[in-house]
């Protein structure tokens, strides 16, 4: 049975066929139904099918995603798995952050350089005064030169500002100064290079990291909590 021809008349229109073919098919053998379904039909289907899981899948991701960020971090050319979750993890854990409501996070895959020519380290800029701005991120982590890069542009705190008392007195002695937008000279970071978990973690080896909190946080008693933490002891 001749159910349907590819090769249509060039005067035939689309409408027409489809009704003839139909009407070819109304008694057609099964074969042949499906070989018609393949051939008109099946990838519209498949590509119709595939828009919707997308469209179920993006749903489901934003319905079900953590509402706002309980902490976090960006570090900066360190020499830890950017894939190690493991930091990270256990401080959720330690502070009962409930993850189907918050989110938190250690971006570890963040490089600085002063040559701005570099395409990864220029997005990864991008990426952090997005994250700024939008109130995302509560700490950097890096060496001198991000942590003065980061001062300059008026990001970082005053850590006599952010402190409590105890911890200012704790923390002087590693204080790390740099020049803000304005001119002014102030401790910004802490020199973190001892700390037990990112020396656990593999984080600086062999580097001078300085910790840092971002001026807007509206989360710093989470930063500090993930300051004194990385100095814990197991």
């Amino acid at each position: 049975m001749d159910v349907y021809n590819k090769n249509r008349d060039k005067n035939q229109s689309l409408s027409d066929e489809i009704k003839e073919q139909n009407a070819k098919l109304k008694n057609a053998p099964l074969k042949d139904r499906l070989l018609y379904f393949k051939d008109y039909y099946l990838m519209t289907t498949i590509i119709v099918i595939a828009i919707c899981i997308f469209v179920f899948s993006l749903a489901y991701t934003m319905i079900t995603a953590p509402r706002d960020t309980a902490f976090g971090a960006f570090f900066y050319n360190d020499t830890g798995d950017s894939s190690d979750t493991g930091l990270i993890d256990k401080f959720v854990e330690y502070m009962e952050i409930d993850t189907s409501k918050q989110n938190a996070y250690i971006d570890s895959s963040m490089t600085y350089s002063a040559d701005f020519s570099d395409l990864d380290a220029y997005a990864g800029l991008e990426k952090a005064m997005a994250s700024i701005t939008a109130n995302d991120v509560d700490v950097i982590v890096g060496d001198t030169d991000t942590i003065d890069y980061f001062t300059k542009c008026d990001c970082l705190g005053n850590l006599t500002t952010i402190l409590p008392e105890n911890l200012l007195e704790t923390y002087q002695d590693r204080f790390y100064f740099a020049e803000t937008g304005s001119g002014e000279r102030i401790p910004v970071g802490i020199h973190v290079s001892d700390a037990p978990k990112l020396n656990e973690y593999h984080y600086y080896e062999g580097k001078k990291p300085v910790f840092s909190f971002i001026i807007n946080s509206d989360k710093t008693e989470n930063a500090i909590a993930f300051l004194n933490y990385i100095y814990m002891e197991d």
